[in-house]
């Protein structure tokens, strides 16, 4: 395997870090604002978990980007790190999907009912904002994966 880029590496901690941080405010700007929107005892039920999805794996990522560094040490650990960088993509998207389920619902729930309306810009916002996060990180990975 070929050795990889330790700046490239540090880019994609860098735009991990940023990541879970997008994923922290807007679950904790989900939660501030989610008592002022109509919203059924289901759905904000179902964005309560997805908020506390997104608190768990801002934890993960985090203890996986302490781990990172002693890896860079390594020079042998070009598979840990590339796998670590998968897990992180894998989490991250999880959630993701999690959020678009509930962006599509809440878009149903507004159609038939425009006082959800504020519930639908809430979480659409927040999605997108950490999708566009999400979008870095993917990106930063891309060029540790694409080694020649």
């Amino acid at each position: 395997m070929a050795t990889l880029n330790e700046d490239d590496i540090r880019a994609v901690m860098n735009a991990a870090g940023n990541c879970m941080l997008v994923m922290l405010e807007n679950a904790s700007f989900i939660q501030e604002e989610l008592p002022n929107v109509t919203l059924d005892d289901t759905l904000r039920a179902r964005a309560q978990d997805i908020c506390s999805s997104l608190v768990g794996t801002r934890h993960d990522i985090s203890t996986e980007l302490d781990e990172f560094s002693e890896l860079l040490n390594d020079p042998s650990s070009s598979e840990k790190i590339l796998m670590r960088i998968e897990r992180i993509i894998i989490w991250i998207r999880k959630d993701i999907f999690q959020m678009h389920e509930l962006v599509t619902v809440l878009a149903a729930a507004a159609k038939r009912d425009p006082a959800c309306g504020s519930a639908y810009f809430l979480i659409a916002e927040s999605a997108t904002n950490i999708l566009h996060a999400f979008n870095q990180t993917l990106d930063a990975a891309d060029k540790v994966k694409n080694v020649p």
